[in-house]
């Protein structure tokens, strides 16, 4: 399974603005000195290994973020409203429609992932996401369900977050949340 490069640049984006250009240049470089295969120029659709991606990622927490794993679920949460604001998913969605957002992850998830699965299924004022065929790492679930709760606050400021059922993040195989929309 691949990461497309709109995922690491989203990152870079987050790390940018929580510590500087500067320390983003030093981290990164450091741990290109490790990963020589990581891609010297990374393009929305570049192809990204997700083992590649995940250990850049579990480097970035440890390292920039003093090991605080909500890190993932927030760069998600920002990724999302910047999507919806100025990113891809701009004015594609109005408020009231957070239903109809829930529906639309799938597509969400292939524009960043080559492999895996969310699939969504409504169950009565919910919806249920689940996540499957993935490395079970905290980035796949965090940073997945915090893009969502970002967005739907955008349409509804009252949204709640996603609610865990099952997740990497309590030990379990697989992801399933429900959303109350």
């Amino acid at each position: 399974m691949n990461v497309k490069g709109m995922a690491f640049l989203a990152r870079e984006s987050m790390v940018v603005e929580d510590f500087g250009e500067p320390a983003w240049r030093a981290f990164l470089e450091a741990w290109r000195g490790a990963h020589p295969d990581f891609p010297a120029v990374v393009l929305p659709l570049t192809k990204v290994s997700s083992e590649l991606f995940l250990d850049l990622q579990e480097s970035l927490v440890k390292e920039l973020y003093r090991g605080d794993r909500e890190a993932y679920w927030r760069h998600g949460y920002l990724s999302g409203q910047y999507a919806m604001t100025r990113g891809q998913l701009r004015g594609i969605f109005k408020p009231g429609e957070a239903r109809r957002l829930v529906l639309f992850c799938p597509q969400i998830w292939r524009g960043y992932f080559d492999g895996g699965e969310l699939s969504v299924a409504p169950a009565g004022e919910r919806m249920e996401l689940a996540i499957t065929g993935v490395a079970p790492h905290l980035y796949f679930e965090y940073t997945v369900l915090g893009f969502l709760h970002g967005g739907l606050q955008l349409l509804d400021p009252a949204a709640e977050r996603p609610r865990r059922v099952k997740g990497f993040s309590a030990g379990d195989s697989t992801v399933l949340y429900e959303v109350k929309v």
